[in-house]
């Protein structure tokens, strides 16, 4: 089941991607989470069977899984790259 609007917004209340509050060392290993390449081909497969309209519910529940682990990354990574950019403000010129 893809999270609903309610859960997604509990996520974000407990990541608060906005606030850049980790370390650089926790922030730079966020910034490497990725998807394999084989996950992403599972991804396209899934993506053109929804548009087909064909998928199995088995299917459905996977992509799902898909969906919100990808966003589950956004909030993460957001926030490292916040971190970053905090520890490490623009000079002045």
């Amino acid at each position: 089941m893809l999270a609903t609007p309610n859960e997604a917004a509990i996520l974000r209340r407990v990541i608060r991607p906005e606030v850049g509050d980790i370390s650089q060392e926790a922030a730079r290993a966020l910034l490497t989470f990725r998807f394999a390449e084989s996950d992403h081909i599972r991804m396209a497969e899934l993506s053109a069977k929804a548009q087909e309209g064909s998928l199995t519910q088995a299917e459905e529940e996977e992509l799902d899984g898909y969906i919100n682990v990808s966003h589950f990354i956004a909030f993460v990574q957001s926030k490292a790259r916040i971190s970053l950019k905090n520890a490490h403000p623009p000079s002045a010129a």
